[in-house]
Order: structure tokens, then C-alpha cells, then sequence
């Protein structure tokens, strides 16, 4: 593997977006190296006195079928892709008379213009590149030895690194190479964005809508999970389309129950989200105690709301939602007589998928301004609590405090959470979600919620997704009568709030690991 600078001597020029592209190719021939061109870019050279070889001589046949023939050829991808310090691949480059390409300079179609120009799906069609991608990957893939520029962004910085030094060093070409995949990337996910909205009536990937009426949307199914079946590919048994909101709520229900099966193997599990939030969550014995725990934790806000649970969906559950209003419902099966009594409720989607198996790894994908945020998906709870203040947890909420480690994960940030047993299972009691800071979460939502269903949190506990900063926390928990706190810790205050606690005579433990969800 050649970890060394690369000294350029011949590169490939295909580009649609020319800006700087003249420039750039002057210095490059100033530096005496060879350039190869395809169509379009080699007029551009050609109009400015640029010299260059045509593409055809290096691949043996002329440009085809309109221009969608350039540059895809066994000789060109032999060129990018042979590794300059494998005896063997020299050998048989040497042998197939190919030329190593050491720089690739390419920026692809502009689909994604073409697509919010509205030009006809034909147009659409013609701006899919497939030589651009096919050329940038072999170079990218073979960063080591060579470099692949995507970008005119990039052209002045190769251009003083080779000025300064006579070569591109290696860091810069692992730097371009992350670059390359992530445009192509981002390329292939505009093509199927815009193709899902075209073929929407065949595709299946079409959204009634996206966050609200006027956005458009669709789903695009990503490899990002090793589960044999994931949400996204669910069987869809009856209703309606789903909406983009639709989804995100049957996520946060479907990750949420899947993690409390796992933790409370052969009990029943409810999970209720709304607008994001899991606002009624409950673990019992029985799945229709499992369900009137989870509603009645916040019957105004489980109204349409996303229902998941961990066992087959039985009779009972069908009868006892029959006159409640539900958007989504998700099992990982549903009953025959269950489906004849949803049945008459036509809009209503049933969704089965086997719940996610603990072990599978996923990571998750959100856009910003001009880029795709990519992390893992925060998997499980921490193993070991340690209780840090004079009062001690009893072992008999060491369920309860699981419990509610997992369902805390699934509220939005900053959030506490309020978890309690009642009839031998365990349940949400209520929850304060995204607010800026957390005694608004304590002391505004959560215990104004608890005292309107008049509840006694002596024996709750209180579970927070990331540390105290100050003892006002504690100090607005005891007002509301929690005596039990479960957090992650790590505050330069802890001392602090551990001395608050041992006042007021609350236990407190910590897991060391935070939980944010934004």
C-alpha cells in the first residue's frame, strides 16, 4: 500500500461543470502532464489552446449512442484501478499495454438542476451519469495511487500543493476520496428521490406527504441495518398511504418496543408515540393490561397516535381499540380474527415486522444544509448503575429503572421521564420533552402533569437523558415528591447535586451514559 505523495503525470478531464476547468488544465499542462478528455470538456481545452489526447485513443473505440458511450471501458478502469506497487497487477498492466491515470478530474450530469428545472422524465433520463460515477469510484477506491478530483472547490488547493511540493500527498487523496463517495453518494440518492416521485404509482416508495400537505416526500430504502426485515420494508397489511410522519413515529414506537422486548423477554409490551415522543409506554403480564396502561398515561395525546407491540396483535386488542381512534398499529403479527374486526376500519394501516433483534447494529442519516449527518444508532442501556448518594435504590425498582433507562432514550432532548409499577406491570406515568433546559422538563411539565392525574411519586422514579448542571433540578424533583433519581452523571457540579440529594433525602444513581435524542 503506497502511503507516499503521487507525483501526477497523466490525468483524465471530464467535466459538465466547467468552471475553473481552463485555469486548472493550463497548470496541469505547465507541469507537463498529459491530459485526456471526453467530449464537451475536450472542445473546452481545444477553444483554449489546451493540448490533450481524445479519450478514444485510450479506449479503442470512438464516443457512442449520443455521448452515453465515453469513457466506460475496460482500458480506462484497468488505468485507474491496477495498484502501482503490486508486482503482479504491474505485470499484467504491462502486459495489456494500459497507462497508469494518475488524476481524475469529474464533476457528474446535473440531474438534481434537471430535476427542479421540471424538464420531462426523458431529459431526466439522458442527465443519469453512469461513466462519471464508474470513473470516480475506481479512483476513489484506489486512492493510494491516485487522486480524484470532484469538485472545482478543489482545483486551487491541488493546484498549490503540487506548485509547493511537485505531487499530491497522501492524506489529500484520502481527503478527496471521502469527498468522491460522498458525492456520489448524495448523487444517487437524488436519483432516487426524483425517480420515486416519478414512478410513485409503481414504485410503492411514494408518501401521501412529507411533514406537512404542501411537502412532498417518499421513501427511499437504505441498506443501513443488518435486521433480516426492517421497518422500511415491513408488510403493509391495509390502509391508507403512510405519510412521512407516519414513519418517523412508527420508528421511534418500533425501536422503543423492540429494545423493552428485549429487556423484559416473554412480558408484553405497548408502546404509544405522537409527534415523535413514545406518551404512553407499558410492560405487563397480559398485552391488554399492557395496552390500557400505556393509553392511560396520556389518553388526550395517544388520540391518532402510532401503536407498536412485541407479540401477536390478538381479538382482545382489535375489540379494545375498535372505537379508538389509531393511525398506525405494528406487531409482529396480527390475529385472523384481529384483522376481520380492523378490516372495517379502512384507513387504518396494520404494519407487520418481527420486532428488531437486540444485536442488530444500524446507524441513522439526517440531512443539514448542504450535507448528510451519518452516526450509529444509540443501542442499549448501560450495565451497571451506580448509586452515588446516602440513600440507596431498593432492588425491587431495579425493573422499573431499566424500564424507564430505555423509554427515556425515545424522548426528545432535554426530557425527564417519570416511571412507576402499577398492576404488576410498568408504565410512563408522564414525561417533560425538548425544552431548552431541564427543570422547564421537571418542574413546567412533568410535575404539573402528575399532580392533574394526582399522582404519588414516592415511588417513581425520575430518569433524565444527561446530567443535573445544578441542584435546582433536585430541589424541583423533591417538590413534586420524587425520592428516586436515575441520571447519567458527568456534571462538574456532581458533587453539588449529590449533596442535594443527600439532603433532601433522595436516592440517586448513575449510568455514565448520556442519552440525548434531538
Amino acid at each position: 500500500m503506497s502511503t507516499g505523495n503521487l507525483t501526477i503525470k497523466r490525468a483524465l478531464v471530464s467535466v459538465s461543470d466547467k468552471t475553473g476547468i481552463v485555469e486548472f488544465c493550463k497548470f496541469l499542462h505547465s507541469k507537463n502532464v498529459e491530459i485526456i478528455s471526453t467530449g464537451g470538456t475536450a472542445k473546452t481545452l481545444q477553444e483554449n489552446g489546451i493540448p490533450y489526447r481524445k479519450i478514444e485513443t485510450v479506449t479503442g473505440n470512438p464516443e457512442a449512442f449520443g455521448g452515453r458511450m465515453k469513457t466506460i471501458s475496460f482500458q480506462v478502469g484497468s488505468a485507474l484501478l491496477f495498484r502501482r506497487d503490486n508486482s503482479q497487477d504491474q505485470e499484467e498492466a504491462k502486459k495489456l499495454g494500459i497507462e497508469p491515470i494518475d488524476l481524475v478530474i469529474c464533476n457528474l450530469y446535473p440531474f438534481e438542476k434537471v430535476a427542479k428545472e421540471q424538464k420531462p422524465l426523458a431529459d431526466l433520463i439522458e442527465n443519469i451519469d453512469i461513466g462519471g460515477p464508474t470513473m470516480i469510484r475506481a479512483a476513489a477506491k484506489n486512492y493510494n495511487h491516485v487522486a480524484c478530483v470532484v469538485s472545482p472547490v478543489s482545483y486551487r488547493e491541488i493546484q498549490n500543493e503540487i506548485a509547493e511540493q511537485g505531487s499530491v500527498s497522501h492524506l489529500t487523496r484520502e481527503k478527496l476520496a471521502l469527498q468522491a463517495f460522498s458525492v456520489i453518494a448524495a448523487y444517487d440518492i437524488a436519483i432516487a428521490k426524483e425517480l420515486s416521485h416519478q414512478f410513485a404509482k409503481t414504485s410503492g416508495s411514494g408518501l401521501r406527504y412529507g411533514e406537512n400537505p404542501h411537502q412532498q416526500a417518499a421513501l427511499l430504502k437504505l441498506n443501513n441495518t443488518d435486521s433480516a426485515i426492517s421497518l422500511a420494508s415491513a408488510r403493509v397489511i391495509q390502509g391508507k398511504e403512510l405519510s412521512y410522519n407516519n414513519l418517523l413515529d412508527a420508528d421511534q414506537a418500533f425501536k422503543c418496543c423492540s429494545e423493552l422486548a428485549f429487556e423484559f423477554k416473554k412480558q408484553s409490551v405497548c408502546v404509544i408515540v405522537k409527534h415523535g415522543t413514545p406518551c404512553g409506554v407499558a410492560v405487563h403480564t397480559h398485552q391488554s393490561s399492557a395496552l390500557n396502561l400505556a393509553w392511560e398515561s396520556d389518553s388526550i395525546s395517544a388520540f391518532g397516535g402510532i401503536l407498536c407491540f412485541n407479540q401477536e396483535v390478538s381479538e382482545e386488542i382489535a375489540l379494545a381499540l375498535k372505537e379508538r381512534f389509531t393511525e398506525v398499529i405494528i406487531a409482529p403479527r396480527f390475529s385472523d380474527a384481529a384483522l376481520k374486526i380492523f378490516s372495517a376500519k379502512k384507513n387504518l394501516r396494520l404494519l407487520e415486522v418481527p420486532m428488531k433483534e437486540a444485536s442488530a447494529s444500524e446507524w441513522t442519516v439526517r440531512s443539514i444544509n448542504g450535507g448528510l449527518l451519518c452516526q450509529d444508532e444509540d443501542q442499549g442501556i448501560a450495565t451497571e448503575i451506580l448509586n452515588v448518594t446516602q440513600k440507596k435504590f431498593p432492588e425491587a425498582l431495579e425493573p422499573v429503572s431499566r424500564f424507564g433507562l430505555v423509554v427515556t432514550k425515545y424522548l426528545k432532548s432535554n426530557c425527564i421521564g417519570l416511571f412507576g409499577q402499577k398492576e404488576n406491570g410498568y408504565v410512563t406515568i408522564t414525561s417533560g420533552v425538548g425544552q431548552p433546559n431541564r427543570l422547564d422538563c421537571i418542574s413546567l411539565l412533568a410535575g404539573v402533569r402528575a399532580k392533574q392525574k394526582n399522582e404519588d411519586l414516592s415511588e417513581a422514579v425520575l430518569v433524565s437523558d444527561a446530567f443535573f448542571p445544578f441542584r435546582d433540578s433536585i430541589e424541583a424533583a423533591n417538590d413534586i415528591g420524587v425520592k428516586y433519581i436515575l441520571q447519567p452523571g458527568g456534571s462538574v457540579r456532581d458533587p453539588e447535586v449529590i449533596g442535594a440529594c443527600n439532603e433532601l433525602g433522595i436516592a440517586m444513581a448513575m449510568t455514565g451514559r448520556r442519552h440525548f435524542r434531538h
